[in-house]
């Protein structure tokens, strides 16, 4: 069967609105570009569109219904995103407290590292996607919001790649931005107290997540 046009295009505007929303995936992507390479940027994203490939592929497949059928296993998706992002905020503001004095030297892009080091970012970009997983239930409720979920494979698939799409090219246009020599240079100089803001902000969205379980 064909795809079903005006159903896609309702997802599209939708989507396309829910988008710009900030985030962890947002976060992740900006420290990844005022302190990494171009490269590392394109990895984060890389491994963040998968990871949200994947949720809305078991969206699609009816994930949601499993979540909430088994408590234990959504409660169980929750700590974990919720204990990796306040993890992950924790260190931030650990390295926040042993760099207090920020240079101008900071803004300049680090060496080009190996694959491993890359490999590592784009885990990071996995990691920090897949640490929503509770974003199936959103996800799941767009596609019945815009019919998404009455239509066929192939619609459904389409639909995936929209996501996909409109995601990369949101944390693309972010990356470029805070590549700029001047937000580099202006990160730097405030670094301490940046990153202590970055790390707060990660712990608010991990702590967040864990007080919805409740």
């Amino acid at each position: 069967m064909g795809l079903e046009l005006s159903v896609l295009a309702s997802f599209t505007i939708l989507w396309v609105a829910v988008v710009p929303s900030p985030g962890p995936n947002v976060l992740m992507v900006t420290h990844v570009a005022v302190t990494r390479t171009p490269a590392h940027v394109g990895f984060a994203i890389l491994g963040n569109v998968s990871g949200m490939a994947l949720l809305a592929s078991l969206a699609l497949l009816g994930w949601a219904a499993v979540l909430k059928a088994f408590p234990w296993l959504r409660l169980g998706v929750s700590l974990f995103g919720g204990f990796y992002l306040i993890w992950l905020g924790c260190k931030l503001i650990h390295r926040a407290s042993q760099n207090p004095e920020a240079t101008a030297t900071a803004a300049a892009l680090p060496a080009a590292t190996g694959l491993a080091d890359y490999r590592k970012t784009a885990l990071l970009g996995l990691v920090t996607a897949l640490s929503n997983a509770q974003a199936i239930l959103f996800i799941t409720s767009i596609y019945a919001a815009t019919g998404i979920l009455n239509t066929n494979l192939a619609t459904g698939l389409a639909s995936i790649a929209i996501m996909v799409s409109c995601n990369a090219t949101y944390l693309a246009a972010l990356g470029w931005l805070f590549q700029r020599q001047q937000v580099r240079a202006g990160y730097a100089r405030f670094r301490h107290w940046l990153e202590a803001a970055i790390g707060a902000l990660f712990i608010f969205f991990g702590g967040r997540m864990l007080w919805r379980v409740w």
